[in-house]
């Protein structure tokens, strides 16, 4: 099974890395790539995403008020180069916290436990 990742993250260079983990990871299946978090947002819904790589320092809002304002069913792994989000992300569910640049093994890691809390949320 292939699990439907976006990653929303608004430098181009850092979205661009991202995007390439997710391609080359055999269980998942990258549906976009978005600067802009709403689209991101609407590309969640639209095509029930499973995985959200959501950064944390966006340009006009950041992931925190993103997650105030809307629901979602999909598991979020956040991401940042400041470790002084780490304990919020937490708070807010996400399942793991990775600090930029994302190291292929810890990126592997995280994908690990979202997809081991979405095999639990389907039980």
């Amino acid at each position: 099974m292939k699990y439907k990742t976006i990653v929303i993250d608004d430098s181009s260079i850092q979205r661009m890395a991202t995007s390439f983990l997710v391609q080359t990871h055999p269980q998942l299946e990258l549906i976009g790539s978005f600067a802009n978090p709403y689209e991101g947002i609407k590309a969640i819904y639209d095509h029930k995403v499973d995985i959200v790589l959501l950064d944390i320092l966006l340009d006009d809002v950041d992931a925190f008020e993103l997650l105030d304002q809307i629901e979602i069913d999909a598991t979020v792994i956040m991401n940042s180069t400041w470790s002084r989000f780490e304990s919020t992300a937490a708070k807010y569910g996400a399942v793991d916290f990775l600090i930029k640049p994302i190291p292929r093994v810890t990126f592997g890691e995280a994908v690990a436990k979202a997809i081991a809390e979405r095999c639990s949320a389907m039980v």
